[in-house]
């Protein structure tokens, strides 16, 4: 066939049609938060106890300690944590206490270690 140059005007999806296909799909998984500044994307887990770690940035610090997709963040510095606000709230009073690193409990085939993790300088 011959080949045939249309112009497209892509604008904008207005929020609420955006809100009403999301809507539409309750099987989809959870949707999965970056904490960005630990290197690690995170969904809540299926229980609702602890987040389960679905990517590791390769070059970040929780990679260089070992942790996985798949790992269980349980608690960060000895609170549960349900979300990924838990998780900001630990990191943020460990560096309004001074502290240079959160200590998360990670869970891996029904065993837990601990592993320090630096907070965001700045």
């Amino acid at each position: 066939g011959k080949s045939e140059t249309v112009k497209v005007d892509l604008g904008t999806l207005p929020s609420s049609d955006k809100q009403a296909s999301a809507d539409q799909q309750p099987s989809a998984p959870p949707k999965a938060d970056t904490l960005a500044d630990l290197g690690l994307t995170v969904t809540t887990s299926d229980d609702g106890k602890g987040l389960v770690v679905t990517d590791v940035d390769p070059d970040s610090d929780a990679a260089d300690r070992g942790i996985q997709p798949g790992d269980i963040i349980t608690s960060v510095n000895s609170t549960e944590v349900n979300g990924t606000d838990d998780v900001a709230k630990a990191m943020a009073d460990a560096v309004k206490s001074g502290r240079k690193a959160v200590l998360m409990q990670i869970t891996r085939d029904d065993s837990n270690r601990f592993v320090a993790l630096p907070v965001a300088k700045g």
